[in-house]
């Protein structure tokens, strides 16, 4: 998911300005999720307390993505790490363009994974786009 204003968001720009659980600022990465329920999740849990409000949540577009599996790598990182720990690994792996894409779990939901891609890796021109959709959050997610 991205701010329509940003579709597709596959420059990995936002990231590299302001960094990431798996980025320091000043290295582009595409945090993508393996759902849109999973991507809604991680966009509601870091939106900021007022965009958290009925009627204040911001547009968002869901955009899906396929991506050739023999490009991904499961990290075979640990959920719980805090972020002094994942941006150095992510920082490593961003810099040794290993693979375009990193599986990393989610801090929100263990059990599942972020998909963290690597803009800089010379095969990120094989990322389609499959669909752009508007996407809002059902106000019973948020507060009065």
């Amino acid at each position: 998911m991205t701010k329509p204003e940003h579709v597709p968001g596959l420059d990995g720009e936002g990231a590299r300005l302001q960094g990431g659980r798996w980025n320091s600022p000043g290295l582009p990465a595409v945090y993508c999720a393996s759902s849109l329920a999973l991507a809604a999740l991680e966009v509601l849990v870091n939106l900021p307390d007022r965009q958290r409000r009925k009627g204040r949540a911001p547009p968002h577009a869901a955009v899906e993505m396929e991506l050739p599996d023999e490009l991904c790598r499961l990290s075979g990182f640990p959920g719980a790490m805090p972020e002094h720990r994942t941006r150095p690994l992510g920082d490593a792996w961003l810099g040794s363009l290993e693979c375009l894409a990193l599986s990393v779990p989610s801090n929100v939901v263990p059990l599942e994974a972020n998909v963290v891609l690597n803009p800089r890796h010379p095969e990120m021109g094989r990322v389609t786009v499959l669909r752009v959709e508007p996407f809002a959050f059902d106000e019973r997610l948020l507060f009065d």
